[in-house]
């Protein structure tokens, strides 16, 4: 009973750890609110032809941060959230129609993930989205429509999974 015991701690942990490990650089990955209270968007910036506007559609919230009429640095508090609560961004291409979310590709059109997640981006310990605008996964540069925000993590798979098998590992060699 004590090793079962120690097995569920262990990887209640790893997967703990995993929720809010740093991670760079992941397309199509969910982003979690770390701390319960506000979460605050910075526009960053964007490359776009097309004009596009942000939407947070389960906080009612947007659009935000039209890319061609806001300024770099321009901030937006989204509101208060729960810790654990998934943001779920929506970028909508006015040009176009078409409606882009962070996330799997299964939230889009195409099937294809459309939004780039890095965690502490410029060691600030904000989390970084940059959104892809074309169906089909356009030029795939991410850099379309990008924000930043503070209050965030993003599940890193590949930490969750060697932190578990760690301590799994551990327990076994106790036995």
């Amino acid at each position: 009973m004590k090793i079962g015991l120690r097995a569920n701690r262990a990887l209640a942990l790893s997967l703990a750890l995993g929720v809010v490990g740093a991670a760079y650089g992941q397309i199509g990955q969910g982003v979690y609110v770390v701390n319960t209270g506000h979460v605050i968007a910075t526009f960053q910036g964007s490359s776009a032809g097309y004009d596009s506007e942000l939407y947070l559609d389960q906080a009612g919230v947007g659009p935000i941060f039209p890319n061609h009429s806001t300024s770099v640095g321009t901030t937006f508090d989204l509101g208060i959230f729960n810790a654990g609560d998934e943001l779920i961004f929506r970028l909508r291409v006015v040009n176009t129609g078409d409606d882009w979310k962070t996330g799997g590709g299964y939230r889009n059109a195409d099937g294809l993930a459309h939004a780039n997640i890095v965690m502490n981006w410029n060691n600030t310990g904000e989390t970084w989205v940059g959104f892809e605008d074309l169906y089909g996964g356009g030029d795939q540069d991410y850099d379309d429509h990008t924000f930043s925000f503070s209050n965030t993590a993003v599940p890193e798979p590949a930490s969750l999974m060697v932190l578990g098998l760690g301590g799994l590992a551990l327990i076994r060699r106790k036995r």
